[in-house]
């Protein structure tokens, strides 16, 4: 978006001095990182050419960090033990007059649509008041004390209010000498700026948002914060066969046999599975964390190691999304245990059956397949790195 032209400055006022509390997090939240940088660069960064003036009310335990996150950016003064107390330390350190705008936005909103600021603006300059707001999708009910339905309100008049909110320079100036000069208003808990327009008196304006423009508010939110840092995976093992051995496959057994000769239980699936897994998630491969040349791992369950496996990775913030497992077999015949090795390996894997494929397939009698002498197996996997805070 263009600087905007008009004679008017226009300043943004960033309530940023909340720490978070809702989420456990160590440090705030605003601090979070969000495509590269922390999440409040980001938002300061959004409006950068679009205003006059940025004031980011910060925190005072951790004014250094804001200072190293923003730089000269923006100016940045002390926040208040509320957001309407944030908000208000930022408005006294503006200097504005009569035809300014102010425009007042979450620092913990980071996916507004920039290019629509220029039309709430103007609607900012014939209204006096703004709040960005998304349409009640779901049936909004109202309860009493006792959680008992009293009625159904009428969504289609239901907005969920957003920031930014905008207003006129002189109309905020005196809504702010109404409630600071007001006993009874004292008293009253603001939790924005709109709903104290609203109490003063003055009409608020909904411009119409998306609900894509949404807060980070709780834990679950944070995902948000990262994009999708998709990896894809491939495994392949081979085990050559050995008539002394019970044969395994996926973690179920498969009495027609042969057998597979290997250190642990020799299951070539998961073999190739946990290998995918960890190719996917830039950890080596099966050899590196359980060596054939180990003791401990000599005839142990192929599940356990891709449960040990699982654990890593989960510790490194990758979730599965699913496999797709080819297990090449000449002998014996392998479909009647798909159904049964599929269900086994979603269970372990925690997924869902229909994200868990596998696939037998003979070689037409061709190579090291074909001639009988072993069991080939191939694994794709697809998984996602999601944030991870302690």
């Amino acid at each position: 978006m263009s600087p905007i032209s008009q004679a008017e400055k226009t300043v943004c006022i960033i309530p940023a001095g909340g720490m978070g509390s809702r989420m456990g997090l160590p440090l705030p939240k605003q601090l979070l990182p969000f495509n590269g940088e922390p999440l409040i660069a980001h938002v300061v960064r959004m409006f950068k050419n679009s205003v006059s003036e940025i004031v980011v009310a910060a925190p005072r335990a951790h004014m250094d960090a804001f200072k190293n996150a923003l730089g000269n950016s923006c100016t940045l003064v002390e926040g208040g033990s509320t957001r309407f107390e944030s908000v208000y330390n930022g408005y006294q350190a503006c200097s504005l007059k009569n035809g300014d705008l102010v425009i007042i936005h979450d620092a913990a909103r980071p996916f507004l649509d920039i290019s629509t600021l220029k039309e709430a603006l103007s609607l900012t300059r014939e209204k006096g008041a703004v709040v960005y707001g998304s349409q009640a999708i779901d049936t909004i009910k109202e309860v009493n004390s006792e959680g008992v339905v009293q009625r159904t309100l009428d969504r289609t008049r239901i907005y969920q209010a957003q920031t930014p909110q905008i207003f006129q320079a002189e109309l905020l100036k005196h809504c702010y000498k109404t409630v600071f000069s007001s006993e009874s208003a004292k008293k009253i808990e603001l939790t924005d700026e709109a709903s104290m327009a609203e109490k003063c008196g003055y009409s608020v304006h909904i411009y119409n948002s998306s609900p894509e423009n949404r807060k980070i508010t709780l834990r679950e939110d944070l995902k948000l914060l990262q994009k999708s840092q998709q990896r894809i995976g491939h495994g392949y093992d081979v085990h050559r066969f050995d008539n002394g051995r019970p044969l395994v496959l996926c973690g179920i057994n498969v009495p027609e046999g042969p057998g597979l000769l290997g250190h642990s239980d020799a299951d070539v699936a998961i073999h190739a599975l946990i290998d995918a897994i960890l190719g996917a998630c830039g950890m080596g491969d099966i050899g590196r964390h359980f060596p054939d040349t180990d003791p401990a791992y000599r005839g142990i369950s192929s599940t356990v190691l891709l449960s040990r496996v699982l654990e890593k990775v989960h510790q490194k913030a990758f979730q599965l999304i699913n496999i797709d497992l080819t297990i090449q077999a000449q002998i014996p015949k392998l479909s009647p245990y798909i159904e049964a090795m599929t269900s086994n390996l979603a269970k372990h894997l925690n997924l869902q059956q229909d994200c868990v494929n596998i696939k037998a397939t003979t070689t037409e009698g061709l190579g090291f397949v074909g001639e009988k002498q072993g069991i080939a197996a191939h694994s794709v996997v697809l998984v996602e790195k999601g944030v991870l805070y302690e």
